[in-house]
């Protein structure tokens, strides 16, 4: 396994780990955009065959998304706990998230949960749910729109970082382009003919700086300018900015929406110009889980590992995890792999660390917590029930 050491407690753990790492090395080394992750899924599709999962392919309609089961009982009473899985990358940067490791890590925990459930004969059922394209196409969104959690009880995921931490939140995101139309013109012969769409933009833009000085510190506006025009000297006809905009809750997305159209509309009604919003994908923000969380916590303190707390308001990113929260308990953890040098997520840095042996050996440290997790969701009546009404009683 190249050197990394596992939790020796899991007797399996050195022959499935480098199992595990030869996945993770290629889906590194062949970066698939969200959709198209076809050799990916097929990799982690042969190993959790290879182990006796069972294979649900083409959930929800979508070609690189499956369900991986694996039961230890016929009792349909029982539930299901389900580990999450990413592999998709970033255009241009590959796994510059890291998401090989989450593949890799959720794989682990997977395997070693029905070791362990096998030799300690306990009634359980476990599902690795396979989900694409969580960079910005919103993959568990359209799982959860199209019931594939409708079987699960509750879930884990865990992402690389360059700390490792319980789950400390998201905000909500959505995301929308913004067009300008206007009438172009020789911007030197008759310019006076022309309706600058570019003036709309700046404007819009200049709104939206005014609007940041009254944000709140949990929420967020950012983008950028996709198009501004095809000529210098034609006066532009159509411009568009890709804009985000983050916030602690539904609600204040909801009014932060508002706000922006109010911002282009304006802008389009100084400037002589028509306008169009168009939202392409949103995020719901995750929900808190305690329970979950403190048994992270407390995995780690038994590798002499103590963490900070953490009450799920922390986080200032976005994922579609976030939407698995409503529908099912479930916990977004983060394990360190860059052996405390700062970096940060979507860098050509991040890319390389994920996939050193100090980023594996964390990736499956964390693998055998999240399925500790799931050891205790089964056997532990009183754990169980408060990670239910943890997600039963938290604020959505």
């Amino acid at each position: 396994m190249k050197g990394a050491a596992v939790n020796s407690s899991l007797p399996f753990a050195s022959e499935a780990a480098s199992a595990v790492r030869k996945v993770s090395d290629f889906i590194h080394d062949n970066p698939e955009l969200g959709y198209k992750e076809f050799q990916a899924s097929a990799k982690l599709k042969e190993l959790l065959r290879s182990w006796g999962f069972r294979i649900e392919e083409n959930v929800c309609g979508l070609e690189t998304a499956f369900k991986a089961y694996w039961e230890s009982t016929d009792d349909k009473n029982i539930p299901v706990f389900c580990f999450m899985g990413e592999y998709d990358a970033l255009a241009g940067l590959g796994h510059g998230c890291g998401h090989n490791l989450i593949a890799a890590a959720s794989l682990f925990a997977a395997y070693a949960a029905k070791r362990m459930i096998e030799t300690d004969r306990i009634p359980a059922r476990i599902c690795y749910i396979g989900t694409p394209a969580e960079e910005g196409l919103g993959g568990k969104v359209k799982l959860v729109a199209g019931g594939a959690f409708q079987d699960i009880a509750a879930g884990v995921i865990a992402h690389p970082l360059d700390h490792t931490s319980p789950d400390f939140g998201c905000l909500s995101v959505a995301r929308a382009y913004i067009d300008f139309h206007g009438r172009a013109s020789h911007a030197a012969f008759a310019p006076e003919e022309g309706i600058n769409a570019l003036d709309a933009l700046v404007a819009f833009y200049d709104g939206i700086l005014e609007w940041k000085k009254t944000i709140t510190e949990r929420q967020r506006v950012h983008g950028i300018f996709t198009k501004g025009g095809d000529a210098a000297n034609i006066i532009p006809d159509h411009t568009q900015a890709f804009f985000y905009i983050r916030a602690g809750n539904e609600s204040e997305i909801g009014l932060m929406k508002q706000r922006l159209e109010s911002i282009a509309s304006g802008a389009a009604a100084k400037t002589g110009c028509r306008t169009a919003v168009n939202w392409v994908s949103a995020y719901k923000g995750m929900v808190f889980n305690k329970s979950l969380n403190d048994e992270f916590i407390r995995g780690w303190r038994e590798y002499g590992v103590e963490l900070k707390e953490t009450n799920g308001t922390e986080g200032r990113g976005s994922t579609d995890t976030g939407d698995v929260s409503y529908v099912i308990p479930c916990a977004h953890y983060y394990f360190g792999v860059t052996g405390g040098i700062p970096a940060a997520l979507h860098t050509v840095e991040f890319r390389e660390f994920a996939k050193t042996d100090e980023a594996f050996e964390a990736a499956m440290k964390t693998g055998s917590i999240m399925a500790q997790v799931c050891l205790r969701y089964f056997t532990d009546k009183t754990f169980r029930e408060a990670v239910h009404r943890d997600f039963e009683t938290a604020e959505k």
